[in-house]
């Protein structure tokens, strides 16, 4: 279990303040990194964010990639900036959960950030492509119990892989983890009927989910997705593996509380207008509400939960 003071320099109750208050913040372009590539979730809504941010703020906003080394190249990258609000970075709650157990050599960790506010949770899916032996989830884990059952991840000690060794463990099963290196490989197998079910986020796979070459069994975490309504939760089906998707909008720790404020009232009103959540429900992905104490209580629960998985089952990277 993680013992330390702080988890992430809290903002917690912090009313928000005018770009009077401010002190004349922003004067420049603020730039958000994602540690992911074009097209994955987090990817996709800050760059539908970005322009409302703009408008908001009065300042362009540039969202930008630097992938890699499961988000840790970003994460460092903003880690080391100046603390002055003007490099953020958009978090996934595998980056500051798993990956500090995950890398320990990265030097990412959760206090190295201050949150500014939680943006959304990123639909999980559990899938099956045409060889899982069953078209439930229930029936999947039960099959698992008399044969092997292959299942894929976009990598080891993924949310993805958190939840699949969680499911195995419950179910008493051979389930035989496949690690891809990323999840377009993944999927591209799944779809062929070379592994038997896949989890992998909404988003990317959404067309094959429509299309009926994929179907969904569960969504990953507590709650049913909008996109997915009549789709079970993993957690309606096997209590207990409660792990999902979400990411949050950090800045380096030290920030001034003046600037994180400005631009988290930014996102609050982009990501209250209809048309916002319409799109966002779309992609699978669902508005998180709430503050910077949000961010603060989810990482540390996911950090420890993580954390002891990944020391007990011995995973490493793939």
């Amino acid at each position: 279990m993680m013992q330390r003071r702080t988890l992430l320099t809290g903002l917690a109750g912090l009313p928000f303040m005018s770009l009077a208050q401010a002190q004349g913040f922003p004067s420049q372009p603020i730039k958000i990194l994602g540690g992911f590539g074009p097209g994955s979730s987090s990817d996709v809504v800050m760059r539908l964010l970005a322009p409302h941010l703009q408008e908001a703020l009065g300042q362009t906003v540039i969202v930008d990639n630097i992938s890699g080394a499961a988000g840790n190249i970003a994460a460092m990258t903003v880690a080391k900036a100046k603390a002055d609000g003007y490099t953020l970075v958009s978090a996934t709650n595998s980056m500051l959960g798993s990956n500090p157990h995950m890398f320990p050599g990265s030097g990412v960790q959760p206090e190295l950030f201050t949150p500014i506010a939680p943006i959304a949770n990123i639909g999980l899916v559990v899938v099956a492509g045409p060889a899982a032996p069953a078209d439930t989830l229930a029936g999947v884990l039960e099959a698992s119990r008399k044969k092997r059952v292959t299942y894929g991840t976009p990598g080891a000690g993924t949310p993805m892989h958190l939840v699949g060794e969680m499911l195995r463990e419950r179910a008493k099963g051979d389930m035989e983890h496949v690690a891809y290196k990323g999840g377009a490989a993944m999927v591209a197998d799944l779809v062929s009927g070379q592994i038997d079910i896949g989890i992998v986020a909404y988003t990317p796979a959404s067309g094959l989910i429509k299309g009926g070459r994929l179907k969904p069994l569960a969504v990953c975490g507590t709650s049913r997705l909008q996109a997915l309504p009549h789709v079970p939760a993993v957690n309606e089906v096997v209590p207990g593996v409660n792990i999902g998707g979400w990411f949050a909008l950090l800045a380096p720790a030290g920030t001034p509380a003046s600037a994180c404020a400005l631009i988290a009232a930014a996102a609050d009103k982009a990501l209250s207008l209809p048309n916002i959540q319409a799109q966002l429900i779309e992609m699978g992905c669902d508005r998180l509400k709430g503050g910077p104490d949000t961010v603060v209580k989810l990482t540390k629960a996911e950090y420890d939960l993580a954390g002891d998985l990944i020391k007990r089952l011995n995973i490493r990277p793939s």
